[in-house]
């Protein structure tokens, strides 16, 4: 993964107004986590101490679809109805810069 265009198109959605700073900070922790691969495993309970507790399952929710929606990460694991925020774990894949 070439995470200076990761970086290139997430500057370029962010400044065109596309995502907003729930769907920036989470995109960044989904891609440090994973390290360099393209996919990756993150308990709820980390995002939520990472972003905020104020960072309900329903604001996880609709970050993962703003992102899904521009090809940003692809949520891999289902996404529950409700969550039981102390066992869930989100599995994600980040595609090349932006592509589905």
């Amino acid at each position: 993964m070439d995470a200076l265009e990761q970086f290139k198109e997430l500057e370029r959605l962010a400044a065109g107004n596309n995502l907003d700073a729930d769907e920036i900070r989470l995109y960044l922790l989904l891609l440090a986590n994973c390290r360099g691969s393209r996919s990756g495993q993150i308990a709820f309970t980390t995002i939520k101490s990472a972003i905020g507790r104020e960072f309900s399952p329903a604001r996880l929710g609709k970050a993962c679809k703003r992102l899904f929606m521009t090809k940003l990460v692809v949520v891999t694991s289902p996404f529950p109805e409700s969550m039981n925020e102390e066992t869930f774990i989100l599995s994600y894949s980040i595609p090349p810069s932006g592509k589905s």
